[in-house]
């Protein structure tokens, strides 16, 4: 019994009532989805994706419908209609559409009519039950045909069976529906059962296929009983017929992996026709109408979804670089002239006369007679590109200190910025790549294997892929929402510093994320930061507090590579590129 509340709901809502007919029809270049009520209807309606669709709720109504659901329609751009009293006083109907387009809704005295833009050219009329031709609406005027009537649900049955016989089940159920219903010699059973307010059909299957048991209706119309082993037997000299069944929006090869299941083992098969996107299905008759609806489910047009990435790559460089060298010349004795260029007195004269008596770069000077000394710091570790040189020398008697101070310091940033687009199919993976194959020679030893000689190593080249790589694979939920598996890469090859050849270095993000349609969404932000420092000089001395500074060499080194990557999809809509 309905509550004051939901009674009073009904009032405010409106005063329609019972909802008895529908039709889907042809007006005009357009489709008309008739909508059969008593008394006026007030109404709320909206569109959702995902499949597309157009729901309206009737407000203040009554389900009056001869079955809820009234699939494959399939004409006029609408593939089907559900049905349900949606709350007390809302019943709703959800028109599943090819794709949403623009509509209007016009209110008429017995009921209303959703009239839509038609897309796909003429059609038969389609109706629940025989509709009378319709007054124009708003000074819309349209012949509306008088279709067949719709196949219906069967009539509801209530009825309590305790320790009966499977034939008095059976003969109960024949009385009630009129069917001749026949049982086999192997169907035995004592049923014990309870139905209330079910259609009689559904009811006696789900009796049957509790105790082991089910039915087939003959070409005639008799309804056989038999149990399951019975009905195997029976197929196995059933002839066998074959049948092609054309794929639309799949490809023949996935239908055929679903279809392999429903055949029957020894007497069935199935192949495919890529050339037509056919796939050729051949069993008994039970087995083909089996798979003619699977088709019929399975080969449906999905949306496309178009993906813009935005994937940035950031790799900076920081260096600093100070270090002291030091140069000590005896010009009368022994010169190490790794730095700088010496002088020797090779006449004798006790004067060095430039650049008659220079000594080059890399030429030292020993002198095996007297006492002499020089020295080296640091000359193995200059800066090789330094930013700052300053040199000084101090003279000391025959002596000479000559300074190199030297100083570096570089910053270097590169940026490598992709902006992919990719439009893909509903739960279809998409693969973009931008770079390069890089060769790599794999060597296999085998010179002197076994004992045997003239064998020579055996080289082979494969290649690996490297650059900017983005796979992704959306699905789009019932909501209207997007769910992605993402990997986006990089990665670069450079030599080894060893014989192996080279190293591989990558960067890459990989996830699995929902976001709205259209929303831009950051997938993945990395940074990897690689600090280096390296310090040489003279020992004992580049420790020292402070002025250890002036005895060495310094070498910081600071990488950072950062991974930014943005996606943004998009369903798609009907009549967009």
């Amino acid at each position: 019994m309905p509550s004051i509340l939901s009674l009073l709901v009904g009032v405010l809502l409106g005063s329609g009532g019972p909802v008895t007919a529908l039709a889907v029809q042809p007006a005009l270049g357009q489709t008309e989805v008739v909508i059969s009520m008593e008394g006026q209807a007030e109404f709320r309606h909206f569109t959702m994706e995902g499949p597309s669709r157009l729901v309206v709720d009737l407000l203040g109504a009554e389900h009056a419908l001869p079955q809820e659901n009234f699939l494959d329609i399939d004409r006029g751009g609408v593939r089907s209609i559900r049905t349900s009293q949606y709350s007390d006083q809302i019943v709703r109907l959800v028109i599943e559409l090819d794709a949403v387009v623009d509509y209007q809704i016009l209110d008429g005295d017995d009921g209303l009519r959703v009239v839509l833009v038609n897309q796909g050219g003429a059609f038969a009329p389609w109706a629940t039950e025989s509709v009378a031709p319709q007054t124009p609406v708003n000074g819309l005027s349209v012949e509306v045909a008088q279709p067949a009537p719709a196949a219906q649900e069967a009539d509801r049955i209530s009825v309590e069976f305790y320790n009966a016989s499977i034939q008095e089940v059976l003969f109960t159920f024949a009385d009630f529906s009129g069917r001749s219903i026949i049982p086999g010699a192997e169907v035995d059973a004592v049923i014990s059962a309870g139905i209330r307010d079910q259609p009689w059909d559904q009811a006696l299957e789900e009796i049957l296929r509790a105790h082991g048991y089910s039915s087939v209706e003959t070409e005639s119309g008799i309804i056989r009983v038999e149990n399951l082993s019975t009905l195997k037997n029976r197929e196995t000299n059933e002839p066998v017929y074959t049948r092609a069944y054309t794929v639309n929006y799949s490809t023949a090869a996935e239908i055929e992996q679903a279809v392999q299941a429903f055949i029957t083992p020894e007497r069935g098969k199935v192949s495919v026709n890529p050339s037509t996107n056919t796939v050729i299905v051949t069993d008994v008759t039970r087995v083909l109408e089996s798979v003619q609806d699977l088709i019929a489910e399975l080969d449906r047009e999905t949306p496309q979804v178009s993906i813009s990435a935005k994937i940035l790559f950031v790799n900076r460089t920081d260096l600093n670089e100070f270090g002291v060298t030091y140069d000590l010349k005896d010009s009368e004795g022994n010169q190490l002239n790794t730095l700088t260029p010496g002088a020797i007195d090779s006449d004798g004269d006790g004067i060095l006369e430039l650049p008659a008596e220079q000594v080059d770069i890399g030429t030292d000077v020993v002198s095996l007679g007297g006492s002499s000394i020089a020295a080296l710091g640091n000359a193995k570790t200059k800066l090789p590109a330094p930013s700052l040189t300053l040199l000084t020398s101090l003279v000391v008697g025959r002596h000479t200190l000559i300074n190199f101070i030297e100083a570096l310091e570089s910053m270097n940033m590169t940026t490598v910025e992709a902006e992919p687009s990719v439009t893909v199919m509903d739960n279809q993976t998409a693969r973009l790549g931008v770079g390069e194959e890089t060769p790599i020679r794999v060597v296999e030893a085998q010179a002197g294997a076994g004992g045997q000689q003239g064998q020579f190593p055996t080289a082979q080249v494969e290649t690996r892929e490297t650059g900017i790589i983005l796979n992704v694979t959306p699905h789009v939920t019932e909501s209207g929402k997007i769910t992605l598996q993402i990997r986006a890469e990089r990665s670069a090859a450079v030599l080894a510093e060893s014989d192996a050849g080279f190293i591989f270095q990558q960067q890459y993000a990989e996830s699995r994320v929902i976001v709205e349609d259209g929303e831009t969404v950051a997938f993945g932000a990395l940074t990897v930061a690689e600090t280096t420092e390296v310090r040489a000089g003279i020992p004992l001395l580049m420790d020292v507090p402070i002025i250890g500074r002036l005895f060495r060499v310094t070498r910081e080194e600071k990488i950072q590579r950062d991974l930014i990557i943005l996606v943004t999809p998009t369903v798609v809509r009907g009549g967009q590129n």
